[in-house]
């Protein structure tokens, strides 16, 4: 609604994504080979801990969506109050790879906004404890660690990298930004498109404090967010992307890494 402030963040509807046909957020639309690939984990008695646990997923989201997602890999940029929230999502609705993307610590003041911030985390790596959490969510999700910061020109060969292994392993393969940089959201929103992968952007969440206002979108047609605004006008400006309607101005930009950090 006009003069209302929007939060333009992607949490549990995340793992929705890999259950639809074509990518969320586009400006070109794409479609990425999905294939299905089955490794059962069972107990002496064959009993699958896969569907008992993701059983919700199938009566939620229909047949096909826990082996679409299962053979799924989402590369997660960014860990912090955004993106933790994600990789908590995505590793509760059966995502079978995960590829956790930051070099920060988690500190003290992350508790309020970051789920996996708590006394006994502080001064570790925000990827690491993570991966232990996912690990005790869904043993069979195969987590890959990449303790680095992901600059605009490190987008390309970071994607290329993860896009080789899931073609080797047969997995479709999503990329969920959750950084604050505009330059680095636009080049890996670039890098994504060249490789034909499934791709969320968010927006800026720091100051909201609305949920009912989350809205998932074409970026295209977002309003009220600064951070995304700036994203939109680079891919134009740098990329030749094709313009839209007119947006209002609102809302701020973050600086750093994580994700609402």
């Amino acid at each position: 609604e006009p003069g209302m402030a929007r939060c333009w963040l992607f949490l549990p509807a995340a793992a929705a994504l890999l259950t639809t046909t074509t990518p969320r957020l586009r400006f070109p639309r794409l479609s990425a080979p999905r294939a299905i690939v089955k490794n059962t984990a069972s107990d002496a008695f064959g009993e699958d801990f896969y569907a008992l646990r993701f059983d919700g997923v199938r009566r939620l989201y229909g047949e096909a969506a826990p082996e679409r997602l299962r053979s799924s890999r989402v590369v997660v940029v960014g860990l912090g109050g955004v993106g933790s929230w994600a990789v908590e999502a995505l590793a509760r609705s059966g995502v079978g790879a995960l590829v956790l993307v930051d070099l920060d610590e988690l500190c003290i003041s992350n508790t309020n906004r970051q789920i996996h911030a708590l006394a006994s985390t502080v001064g570790r790596s925000k990827a690491r404890e993570l991966e232990r959490r996912v690990a005790e969510i869904n043993p069979d999700c195969a987590v890959s660690v990449r303790e680095q910061w992901v600059l605009a020109g490190d987008a390309s060969s970071l994607l290329a990298e993860e896009a080789a292994v899931a073609a080797e392993r047969g997995e479709t393969l999503a990329l969920l930004d959750a950084v604050d940089g505009y330059r680095e959201k636009a080049a890996m929103a670039v890098a994504a498109i060249e490789l034909g992968l499934h791709v969320v952007l968010c927006g800026a969440a720091g100051g909201r404090s609305d949920p009912t206002l989350v809205r998932v979108a074409d970026l295209v047609d977002v309003a009220e967010d600064g951070l995304l605004r700036s994203v939109r006008r680079e891919l134009r400006k740098k990329h030749a992307f094709p313009p839209g309607a007119p947006q209002r101005k609102g809302g701020g930009q973050g600086g750093g890494q994580g994700g609402g950090r």
